[in-house]
C-alpha cells in the first residue's frame, strides 16, 4: 500500500492523540520525521513528531529516556506518545511541551563570545550528567531492542541507528553501496577493510555493562537556546548505549567541512574540549571518531547515493568523505582538536 502523505499522516495522528489544533500547525525542519509546532486546545503549545521511516520504535526509546533522565539534563517534557497504523503502514509519534527559544545553530552567529562559552559550558555539563547516568535495567533493555536486525535489509540498517554500529552493520551497508551506480567497488572494498581495522578492538555499543547513554545526534541544531541563555537538549530519537565519544561524531563531521579550521564547529569542539576534557582524553578516541564518521558516511551513501561520477558531485558529498578517510586525508587541516586526530 502507498505510504500516506504528509498532511494525511498529520490528520490521523492528531485523531489518535486527540489533538485539536488551535490554528494551522507549522511544519518544522527535520531530516528523519515529520515535525510540527502546534497549539492544542487541551495541551497548549507542543511539538508533534511523527516517525514513519525506518525503525519507528525509536520514538518509544526516546520517550522512555526523556521520562527517566535526571532533571539536570534539561529537555522537553513528554506529554504523549503512541503507535498507530494508517493504510497498513505503522507510524509512531511523540508529543513534548514546546520550549521557548531557537536552535543554538540559528542563534550562534548573533551571540557574544561570553554567551557562546556559557552555552557550551551548559552543554558540557549536561553531557557529563548524561554520560555518567546509569539507566535502569528495564530502560537498558528498551534501548537495546532492535527487532529483526539479524536479517535486516539495507533500509532496516539505515533506520535503526544514525551510526550503523556494531561494525558488522556498517560493513553490510558498504557492501550494499558497492552495488550502486557511480560507486567505485574498489573504494568500498577499502572502506570495509578500514571499518574492520578501526573496529579492532571495537568500541562498545548496546552493552550497558561497558558504557552508558549517549544523545546520538549531538549538534547545534539539537540544542535549544532560550532568550535568558539557558540551553536544553532536543531530539533524543537516536539515543543509545555507547561510549561517550559517539557524541562527537556529528560535530566532527560538520567541522570537517570548515576551511582551514575556521568556522563554527571547529571553535565549538575546542570550547567543548576545555569544558569536558575527559571526553577528548578517552583511550582510542581519535580512532573511534574516525570509525564513527566513516560508518556514518557509508550510511549517508546508502540514503543518498551518488547520481553521477565522483567529479560531478559537490565537495561535501559523503563519497568524497569516504575517499578522504580511506586515503588518510581526513579531517581537513585544523578542523578538529589535536586530541581527535589520529597519528599517521
Amino acid at each position: 500500500m502507498t505510504m500516506p502523505k504528509l498532511q494525511e499522516r498529520l490528520k490521523h495522528v492528531c485523531a489518535a492523540a486527540m489533538l485539536v489544533p488551535h490554528g494551522p500547525p507549522r511544519l518544522i525542519e527535520s531530516q528523519s520525521n515529520d515535525a510540527w509546532a502546534l497549539d492544542d486546545t487541551r495541551l497548549g503549545p507542543v511539538v508533534l513528531r511523527i516517525c514513519w521511516r525506518g525503525d519507528i520504535g525509536r520514538m518509544a526509546r526516546e520517550t522512555a529516556v526523556l521520562q527517566q533522565l535526571p532533571d539536570s539534563v534539561r529537555r522537553p517534557e513528554v506529554v504523549g506518545h503512541g503507535v498507530l497504523t494508517v493504510h497498513g503502514h505503522p507510524l509512531s509519534y511523540s508529543l513534548t511541551r514546546r520550549l521557548t527559544g531557537r536552535s543554538l545553530a540559528e542563534a550562534w552567529p548573533g551571540l557574544t563570545t561570553a554567551e557562546r562559552r556559557a552555552a557550551i559550558h551548559q552543554t558540557a555539563s549536561m553531557l557529563q550528567e548524561l554520560h555518567g547516568w546509569v539507566p535502569p535495567a528495564a530502560l537498558a533493555d528498551v534501548l537495546r531492542a532492535r527487532p529483526g536486525l539479524a536479517a535486516a535489509t539495507a533500509d532496516d540498517l539505515v533506520g535503526a541507528d544514525i551510526a550503523p554500529l556494531p561494525v558488522s552493520r556498517a560493513v553490510r551497508l558498504a557492501e550494499h553501496v558497492a552495488r550502486m551506480p557511480y560507486v567505485d567497488k574498489g573504494l568500498m572494498v577499502a572502506a570495509v577493510r578500514l571499518l574492520r581495522t578501526l573496529g579492532d578492538p571495537e568500541p562498545a555499543v548496546d552493552d550497558p555493562g561497558r558504557s552508558g547513554l549517549v544523545h546520538g545526534d549531538l549538534n547545534l541544531s539539537n540544542l535549544l537556546w532560550t532568550p535568558d541563555g539557558t540551553v536544553s537538549l532536543l531530539d533524543f530519537e537516536w539515543t543509545r548505549i555507547a561510549l561517550p565519544s559517539l557524541d562527537l561524531m556529528r560535530m566532527c563531521e560538520y567541522a570537517d567541512d570548515a576551511v582551514g579550521g575556521t568556522g563554527t564547529y571547529p571553535s565549538v569542539l575546542r570550547m567543548l574540549e576545555e569544558e569536558y576534557p575527559d571526553l577528548f582524553r578517552a583511550e582510542g578516541v581519535a580512532r573511534h571518531v574516525r570509525l564513527y564518521v566513516l560508518a556514518y558516511s557509508v550510511r549517508s551513501l546508502a540514503i543518498a547515493p551518488p547520481d553521477g561520477p565522483a567529479a560531478s558531485l559537490p565537495p561535501g558529498h559523503a563519497l568524497h568523505r569516504v575517499r578522504r578517510i580511506i586515503a588518510d586525508r581526513w579531517p581537513a587541516p585544523g578542523a578538529l582538536p589535536d586530541s581527535l586526530v589520529a597519528a599517521a
